[in-house]
């Protein structure tokens, strides 16, 4: 029976959703909670590069913050990229963010390291972990926010750390991994350690999961996690993760395998005047992603 349904939402993923749903649609239940979502706002003052507005994303966060707010999102949460480069960018966007009152867990993504060296250790990006991975439980649903950069080499100025990260992308380039680009990222063994037992506790607590992260992992892509082959091999040992939540692709994408839908979330610095943001709206059998701007809407059944 679950496979069916999720065959029958499926088929409607490349449809917008309604602005206004007829009568009876939305209120047939209501969500169990919803939270924000943003990605790549790549923020810097610098003048526009092809598609991509920098200065024009603290407009658009502003509106996504004040949306987002306006439809009582419990919380946001930002998938990484806040900045596009140079650590004063971070205030400005920062700011916004504060100033939204919305409560706000963050993913960081290979941009945010673009400053200088003596800056990469203190990111002005508040974290309740130094590690950068870290998780929290919503009614039942655990959230598990992964740290992408720990294996890279523009996150870390260790030199040992930055010759195992190139060793690495040398020998996915000799396989001929489509993702053995300099900025991506990878997640540590011991992360991967983590990941396993969180998803273990939650199986064991009876709840599902979400899992946010700037790198996607589905589908093959020149974006993915350096290693995300070694995630998915962690992550279709079980049957309780709703979905996978991610950025740095700006185009977006979907995919689904082992029940679990991919979500890449549209960034928000592409294009001159429209954003990208999505209301998420969690339900005991679905979520409802309420895209909007150039984000798409999509209800996936779980």
């Amino acid at each position: 029976m679950k496979l069916i349904i999720t065959l029958i939402f499926a088929s409607i993923m490349s449809l917008e959703l309604p602005e206004n749903p007829k009568p009876g649609i939305e209120q047939s239940q209501k969500p169990l909670f919803s939270f924000g979502i943003i990605a790549d706002v790549q923020y810097c003052n610098c003048d526009p590069v092809g598609s991509r507005f920098y200065r024009n994303s603290l407009s658009k966060l502003r509106l996504a913050v004040n949306s987002l707010s306006h439809d009582s999102a419990e919380f946001l949460v930002n998938l990484g990229d806040l900045i596009d480069r140079d650590f004063t960018s971070f205030k400005p966007v920062m700011d916004i963010i504060d100033s939204s009152g919305l409560k706000t867990y963050h993913c960081t993504g290979n941009h945010d390291y673009s400053v200088e060296n003596r800056y990469k250790r203190r990111l002005p990006v508040p974290m309740p972990s130094k590690t950068g991975y870290y998780s929290f439980v919503n009614r039942n649903f655990r959230f598990i926010i992964l740290n992408g950069n720990e294996l890279s080499i523009y996150a870390s100025t260790n030199k040992s750390s930055i010759r195992q990260a190139q060793n690495y992308i040398t020998a996915l380039k000799n396989e001929g991994s489509i993702n053995a680009i300099d900025w991506n990222g990878g997640v540590s063994t011991g992360q991967l350690s983590w990941l396993d037992n969180q998803l273990d506790e939650a199986t064991r607590n009876n709840e599902k999961v979400l899992i946010m992260c700037h790198f996607p992992v589905y589908p093959e892509n020149i974006h993915n996690l350096l290693n995300y082959k070694e995630v998915n091999v962690i992550l279709e040992k079980y049957n309780n993760i709703i979905a996978w939540f991610n950025g740095h692709n700006h185009a977006g994408n979907y995919g689904n395998f082992n029940m679990i839908h991919f979500v890449t979330i549209k960034g928000m610095v592409e294009t001159e005047n429209t954003g990208s943001f999505a209301l998420v709206e969690v339900y005991h059998n679905k979520i409802w992603i309420k895209g909007a701007g150039r984000e798409r809407g999509q209800i996936l059944a779980y």
